[in-house]
Protein backbone atom coordinates (compact mmCIF):
# COMPACT_ATOMS: atom_id res chain seq x y z
CA UNK A 1 0.00 0.00 0.00
CA UNK A 2 1.55 3.43 -0.54
CA UNK A 3 2.37 5.36 2.35
CA UNK A 4 1.65 9.49 2.25
CA UNK A 5 4.63 11.38 2.81
CA UNK A 6 2.79 12.58 5.83
CA UNK A 7 2.29 9.63 7.10
CA UNK A 8 5.96 8.75 6.32
CA UNK A 9 7.32 11.39 8.60
CA UNK A 10 4.73 10.28 11.61
CA UNK A 11 6.32 6.85 10.90
CA UNK A 12 9.63 8.15 10.93
CA UNK A 13 9.57 10.50 14.52
CA UNK A 14 7.25 7.35 16.17
CA UNK A 15 10.62 4.96 15.69
CA UNK A 16 12.74 7.79 16.35
CA UNK A 17 11.00 8.44 19.81
CA UNK A 18 10.80 4.95 20.05
CA UNK A 19 14.34 4.27 20.08
CA UNK A 20 15.66 7.46 21.99
CA UNK A 21 13.36 5.91 24.90
CA UNK A 22 15.21 2.06 24.66
CA UNK A 23 18.80 3.21 24.18
CA UNK A 24 19.24 7.16 25.01
CA UNK A 25 21.26 9.65 23.53
CA UNK A 26 24.64 7.52 23.35
CA UNK A 27 23.21 4.94 21.56
CA UNK A 28 21.73 6.77 18.81
CA UNK A 29 25.26 8.35 18.70
CA UNK A 30 26.88 5.25 18.37
CA UNK A 31 23.94 4.14 15.45
CA UNK A 32 24.53 7.07 13.40
CA UNK A 33 28.06 7.47 13.82
CA UNK A 34 28.58 3.38 12.68
CA UNK A 35 25.98 4.33 10.17
CA UNK A 36 27.93 6.58 8.25
CA UNK A 37 31.24 6.67 9.54
CA UNK A 38 31.97 2.72 10.13
CA UNK A 39 32.25 0.94 13.45
CA UNK A 40 35.52 1.18 13.76
CA UNK A 41 36.30 5.08 13.65
CA UNK A 42 32.89 5.41 15.39
CA UNK A 43 34.80 3.11 18.48
CA UNK A 44 38.04 4.92 17.65
CA UNK A 45 36.97 8.73 17.95
CA UNK A 46 34.95 7.69 21.94
CA UNK A 47 37.91 5.49 22.81
CA UNK A 48 39.88 9.07 22.55
CA UNK A 49 37.62 11.05 23.98
CA UNK A 50 37.39 8.70 27.17
CA UNK A 51 41.05 8.78 27.61
CA UNK A 52 41.90 12.41 26.94
CA UNK A 53 42.90 13.48 30.60
CA UNK A 54 46.11 13.12 33.01
CA UNK A 55 47.29 10.16 33.31
CA UNK A 56 47.36 10.72 37.12
CA UNK A 57 43.32 10.88 37.04
CA UNK A 58 43.68 7.25 36.26
CA UNK A 59 46.37 5.50 38.88
CA UNK A 60 48.72 7.40 41.98
CA UNK A 61 51.28 5.40 44.18
CA UNK A 62 50.68 6.70 47.71
CA UNK A 63 53.57 7.11 50.27
CA UNK A 64 52.88 7.00 54.00
CA UNK A 65 51.75 10.88 54.41
CA UNK A 66 48.98 10.43 52.04
CA UNK A 67 51.12 11.98 48.79
CA UNK A 68 51.58 10.90 45.53
CA UNK A 69 54.67 10.15 44.14
CA UNK A 70 57.19 7.70 42.40
CA UNK A 71 56.98 4.95 44.89
CA UNK A 72 53.93 3.97 47.38
CA UNK A 73 50.90 2.23 47.33
CA UNK A 74 49.23 1.38 43.67
CA UNK A 75 45.58 3.11 43.88
CA UNK A 76 43.86 2.92 40.20
CA UNK A 77 40.32 3.57 38.56
CA UNK A 78 38.78 1.14 37.29
CA UNK A 79 37.13 1.56 33.83
CA UNK A 80 33.92 2.22 35.25
CA UNK A 81 32.80 5.93 34.22
CA UNK A 82 30.74 6.06 37.72
CA UNK A 83 33.77 5.29 39.93
CA UNK A 84 35.07 8.60 41.66
CA UNK A 85 36.91 6.12 44.40
CA UNK A 86 40.32 5.10 43.84
CA UNK A 87 41.13 1.26 44.47
CA UNK A 88 44.22 -1.10 45.78
CA UNK A 89 45.61 -3.35 43.26
CA UNK A 90 45.98 -6.84 45.04
CA UNK A 91 48.79 -8.35 43.18
CA UNK A 92 50.77 -7.66 39.27
CA UNK A 93 53.28 -9.08 37.58
CA UNK A 94 56.30 -6.84 37.15
CA UNK A 95 55.59 -5.94 33.42
CA UNK A 96 52.12 -4.47 34.90
CA UNK A 97 54.89 -2.35 37.29
CA UNK A 98 56.50 -0.66 34.38
CA UNK A 99 53.35 0.30 32.38
CA UNK A 100 52.07 1.76 35.56
CA UNK A 101 55.36 3.58 35.42
CA UNK A 102 55.31 4.70 32.07
CA UNK A 103 51.57 6.10 32.14
CA UNK A 104 52.46 7.92 35.26
CA UNK A 105 55.65 9.55 32.76
CA UNK A 106 58.31 6.98 34.11
CA UNK A 107 60.50 4.75 32.67
CA UNK A 108 61.10 1.41 34.96
CA UNK A 109 58.78 0.24 37.72
CA UNK A 110 59.42 -2.47 40.18
CA UNK A 111 57.35 -4.22 42.59
CA UNK A 112 58.38 -4.44 46.36
CA UNK A 113 58.68 -7.56 47.49
CA UNK A 114 57.69 -6.61 51.03
CA UNK A 115 54.06 -6.77 52.27
CA UNK A 116 52.44 -3.30 52.04
CA UNK A 117 52.36 -3.48 56.30
CA UNK A 118 55.70 -2.97 56.48
CA UNK A 119 57.29 -1.20 53.45
CA UNK A 120 59.96 0.90 54.98
CA UNK A 121 58.80 0.34 57.89
CA UNK A 122 55.44 2.03 57.43
CA UNK A 123 52.26 0.59 56.73
CA UNK A 124 51.09 1.30 53.36
CA UNK A 125 48.32 -1.10 52.96
CA UNK A 126 44.63 0.30 52.09
CA UNK A 127 42.35 1.08 54.75
CA UNK A 128 39.88 -1.35 56.35
CA UNK A 129 36.83 -1.06 54.45
CA UNK A 130 38.03 0.80 51.30
CA UNK A 131 37.69 -0.64 47.85
CA UNK A 132 39.94 -2.82 46.01
CA UNK A 133 39.81 -2.07 42.11
CA UNK A 134 41.40 -4.92 40.94
CA UNK A 135 43.35 -8.39 41.37
CA UNK A 136 46.32 -10.30 39.47
CA UNK A 137 47.11 -7.38 37.14
CA UNK A 138 49.17 -8.96 34.59
CA UNK A 139 50.17 -6.74 31.41
CA UNK A 140 52.99 -8.06 28.56
CA UNK A 141 54.58 -4.66 29.02
CA UNK A 142 53.62 -2.87 25.44
CA UNK A 143 50.06 -1.60 26.92
CA UNK A 144 49.49 1.81 26.95
CA UNK A 145 46.98 2.02 29.97
CA UNK A 146 46.53 -0.95 32.41
CA UNK A 147 43.00 -1.33 31.30
CA UNK A 148 44.23 -2.88 28.83
CA UNK A 149 45.99 -5.76 31.20
CA UNK A 150 44.25 -8.68 32.11
CA UNK A 151 43.09 -8.60 35.41
CA UNK A 152 40.20 -10.10 37.82
CA UNK A 153 37.79 -9.28 40.03
CA UNK A 154 39.07 -9.18 43.77
CA UNK A 155 38.27 -12.18 45.67
CA UNK A 156 37.62 -12.62 49.44
CA UNK A 157 41.39 -12.57 50.19
CA UNK A 158 42.13 -9.42 48.97
CA UNK A 159 39.32 -7.47 50.78
CA UNK A 160 41.23 -7.17 53.86
CA UNK A 161 44.53 -5.33 51.96
CA UNK A 162 47.57 -7.61 53.23
CA UNK A 163 48.35 -8.15 49.25
CA UNK A 164 47.65 -4.37 47.92
CA UNK A 165 50.27 -4.03 46.06
CA UNK A 166 53.73 -1.25 46.87
CA UNK A 167 55.35 -0.10 43.18
CA UNK A 168 58.20 2.20 42.96
CA UNK A 169 58.84 3.97 39.04
CA UNK A 170 62.21 5.28 38.04
CA UNK A 171 64.12 7.37 35.26
CA UNK A 172 66.18 4.48 34.41
CA UNK A 173 66.50 1.10 33.82
CA UNK A 174 70.05 -0.38 34.22
CA UNK A 175 73.43 0.43 35.53
CA UNK A 176 74.61 3.16 32.86
CA UNK A 177 72.21 5.47 34.43
CA UNK A 178 74.02 5.90 37.45
CA UNK A 179 76.55 8.15 37.62
CA UNK A 180 79.95 7.98 40.02
CA UNK A 181 78.90 9.16 43.42
CA UNK A 182 75.34 8.85 42.86
CA UNK A 183 73.55 8.47 46.66
CA UNK A 184 70.40 6.26 47.73
CA UNK A 185 68.86 5.37 51.38
CA UNK A 186 67.54 1.73 51.79
CA UNK A 187 65.04 0.53 54.22
CA UNK A 188 65.65 -2.83 56.33
CA UNK A 189 63.79 -4.60 53.91
CA UNK A 190 66.36 -3.56 50.94
CA UNK A 191 63.68 -1.52 49.16
CA UNK A 192 64.16 2.60 49.10
CA UNK A 193 63.51 4.44 52.27
CA UNK A 194 60.47 6.40 51.66
CA UNK A 195 60.88 8.37 55.02
CA UNK A 196 64.11 9.73 54.81
CA UNK A 197 66.11 7.43 56.87
CA UNK A 198 67.90 4.36 55.54
CA UNK A 199 71.80 2.73 55.05
CA UNK A 200 73.53 4.76 53.11
CA UNK A 201 74.65 3.43 49.82
CA UNK A 202 76.70 5.32 46.97
CA UNK A 203 77.49 4.58 43.72
CA UNK A 204 81.31 3.79 43.34
CA UNK A 205 83.22 1.67 40.22
CA UNK A 206 80.27 0.64 38.84
CA UNK A 207 78.57 -1.05 42.11
CA UNK A 208 76.17 -0.14 45.00
CA UNK A 209 77.91 -0.32 48.25
CA UNK A 210 77.88 1.07 52.00
CA UNK A 211 79.45 3.94 53.77
CA UNK A 212 81.62 2.61 57.08
CA UNK A 213 80.17 5.23 59.74
CA UNK A 214 83.94 4.87 60.83
CA UNK A 215 85.17 8.63 60.13
CA UNK A 216 82.16 9.83 58.88
CA UNK A 217 81.44 13.36 59.30
CA UNK A 218 77.94 15.85 60.55
CA UNK A 219 79.42 17.67 57.12
CA UNK A 220 79.09 14.43 55.45
CA UNK A 221 75.91 13.60 56.47
CA UNK A 222 74.55 16.90 55.36
CA UNK A 223 76.67 16.11 51.83
CA UNK A 224 74.88 13.15 51.12
CA UNK A 225 71.42 14.15 52.23
CA UNK A 226 71.36 17.17 49.90
CA UNK A 227 72.81 15.23 47.08
CA UNK A 228 69.44 13.11 47.44
CA UNK A 229 67.06 16.23 47.17
CA UNK A 230 66.93 16.65 51.15
CA UNK A 231 67.27 19.91 52.98
CA UNK A 232 70.13 18.20 54.63
CA UNK A 233 71.01 15.65 57.67
CA UNK A 234 68.58 15.70 60.54
CA UNK A 235 69.70 18.60 63.35
CA UNK A 236 69.93 16.06 65.80
CA UNK A 237 70.73 11.89 65.54
CA UNK A 238 71.31 12.92 61.57
CA UNK A 239 73.66 9.79 61.72
CA UNK A 240 72.83 6.23 63.67
CA UNK A 241 73.79 2.52 63.71
CA UNK A 242 72.37 0.73 61.53
CA UNK A 243 72.05 -2.66 63.68
CA UNK A 244 68.54 -1.19 65.80
CA UNK A 245 67.03 1.55 64.41
CA UNK A 246 62.88 1.88 65.15
CA UNK A 247 63.37 -1.85 66.02
CA UNK A 248 64.93 -3.03 62.86
CA UNK A 249 67.79 -3.98 61.22
CA UNK A 250 69.01 -2.03 58.65
CA UNK A 251 72.65 -3.48 58.19
CA UNK A 252 72.56 -5.40 55.10
CA UNK A 253 74.68 -8.28 53.98
CA UNK A 254 77.03 -6.25 52.05
CA UNK A 255 80.04 -5.12 53.67
CA UNK A 256 81.21 -1.22 53.44
CA UNK A 257 82.90 0.06 50.38
CA UNK A 258 83.81 3.48 51.81
CA UNK A 259 85.11 4.53 55.26
CA UNK A 260 86.99 7.74 56.60
CA UNK A 261 84.43 10.41 55.00
CA UNK A 262 85.76 13.73 55.79
CA UNK A 263 83.52 16.58 54.37
CA UNK A 264 83.31 19.95 55.13
CA UNK A 265 79.17 20.39 54.26
CA UNK A 266 79.65 21.93 50.85
CA UNK A 267 81.33 19.69 48.64
CA UNK A 268 78.99 18.44 45.63
CA UNK A 269 78.81 14.72 46.51
CA UNK A 270 80.56 11.93 48.84
CA UNK A 271 83.26 11.51 46.58
CA UNK A 272 84.69 14.59 46.11
CA UNK A 273 85.61 15.10 50.17
CA UNK A 274 88.65 12.98 51.32
CA UNK A 275 87.53 9.13 51.99
CA UNK A 276 89.25 5.66 51.95
CA UNK A 277 87.91 2.81 49.59
CA UNK A 278 87.95 -0.67 48.85
CA UNK A 279 91.53 -2.20 50.40
CA UNK A 280 91.79 0.48 52.78
CA UNK A 281 88.72 -0.07 54.24
CA UNK A 282 88.15 -2.79 56.98
CA UNK A 283 84.38 -2.41 58.26
CA UNK A 284 81.74 -5.10 58.87
CA UNK A 285 77.82 -4.54 57.34
CA UNK A 286 77.07 -3.70 61.09
CA UNK A 287 79.32 -0.81 60.95
CA UNK A 288 77.45 0.71 57.95
CA UNK A 289 75.84 4.01 58.35
CA UNK A 290 72.42 4.81 58.81
CA UNK A 291 71.47 8.20 57.56
CA UNK A 292 68.51 10.42 58.53
CA UNK A 293 67.52 13.21 55.95
CA UNK A 294 65.40 16.25 56.77
CA UNK A 295 62.64 17.12 53.99
CA UNK A 296 61.46 15.97 50.68
CA UNK A 297 64.24 14.14 48.19
CA UNK A 298 64.76 10.94 45.99
CA UNK A 299 66.61 7.85 48.04
CA UNK A 300 66.37 5.54 44.77
CA UNK A 301 69.67 7.09 43.47
CA UNK A 302 69.36 10.06 41.68
CA UNK A 303 70.19 13.81 42.55
CA UNK A 304 66.79 15.22 42.09
CA UNK A 305 62.84 13.14 43.09
CA UNK A 306 60.88 12.52 40.56
CA UNK A 307 57.11 13.13 41.38
CA UNK A 308 54.37 11.87 39.39
CA UNK A 309 52.84 14.14 37.27
CA UNK A 310 49.12 15.23 39.31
Amino acid sequence: MWVGQDSLCDLLLLVLFSVIAMVGFLGIFHFVCAAFLGCGVCYAKHASARSQGPAAQALRLVDASGASGSVGLLQVRTDNAQAVEFGTVCGLNLAAADVVCAQLGFEFGSVSTSPCSSYGGANLCGSPGSQVAMSSLTCQGGELDIQECAFSVPDTTCLGHAHDSIVYCGAGGSADVFQEGDARLLSFDGSPSIDGAGRLEIFHSGAWGPVCKSGFTVGAANVACKAMGFAGAQPSGGVSSCGDFAGHNYCGELAPQLSEVACAGQEADLLTCPYEDVDNVFCAPEESVLLRCAGIGDTQGRPKKNIAPQ
